[in-house]
């Protein structure tokens, strides 16, 4: 750990999205209403949490909508939902003191794999800046999974190349350990697993979903990467 100088964060750790989801679900149910397929909001509910414990790695969005809807409207249907449902994102509890403690010490940055789109509007309306900003949607990579469901680590690398350092003096901070820890370790990283979303029904299956430390909040990593400083 003494060697890292760098902390990447998942957008996912530092924005809170549960209101956001919420009207993606909501959103569905009325897509789906409207296209003469009615849907209880329970039925909606259950798709989006088998989703995230699903064995094959997805975006719950996407996994959900694909439990509900013909194959053939899956794609439009998920891009109408992120047109439509509109935003209730807020900055998770602690990230502006966290992130201000953990910059004296470590240089920041962002890794957003596996991303819808909308991630830096996301990250604006907050004023999140980083030196390096690695968006799956934007750089087209680590943003869609094969049909066997393989993980990508290219936007990792893309991002180490970006601020120029080795993989072994960087960590990487999700609370997703298939779409997440799994590319970054894949890439080399170090990896941290914030288990502060549902995502935390989804254990470890293998090694590169395995993380090297696991927190409950943003305060206790922090805590730990500052402890000896």
């Amino acid at each position: 750990m003494n060697q890292i100088q760098w902390i990447f964060f998942d957008p996912s750790v530092l924005l809170n999205e549960n209101g956001t989801e919420r009207l993606a679900r909501q959103a569905l149910t009325r897509l789906l209403a409207a296209r003469g397929r009615p849907v209880h909001p329970e039925q909606v509910e259950r798709a989006w949490m088998q989703a995230i414990a699903a064995t094959q790695p997805t975006h719950p969005l996407v996994g959900m909508v694909r439990q509900l809807a013909p194959e053939g409207e899956v794609d439009g249907l998920v891009a109408e939902v992120l047109r439509t449902a509109g935003q209730q994102d807020m900055l998770v509890t602690g990230v502006q003191l966290t992130l201000h403690g953990l910059e004296a010490h470590y240089s920041l940055g962002i890794i957003g794999p596996y991303r819808l789109p909308g991630t830096r509007a996301k990250l604006e309306r907050f004023h999140l800046k980083f030196p390096v900003e690695a968006l799956s949607d934007e750089q087209n990579l680590s943003h869609r999974l094969d049909v066997t469901g393989k993980v990508d680590p290219a936007l990792f690398t893309w991002a180490l190349r970006k601020a120029g350092i080795a993989a072994n003096t960087a960590a990487f901070a999700s609370d997703r350990v298939d779409l997440g820890l799994a590319p970054a370790k894949m890439a080399g990283l170090t990896t941290f697993w914030l288990r502060t979303t549902n995502y935390r029904l989804r254990y470890p299956r293998n090694g590169y979903e395995t993380p090297d430390k696991v927190f409950n909040s943003l305060t206790e990593l922090s805590r730990f990467l500052l402890r000896d400083r």
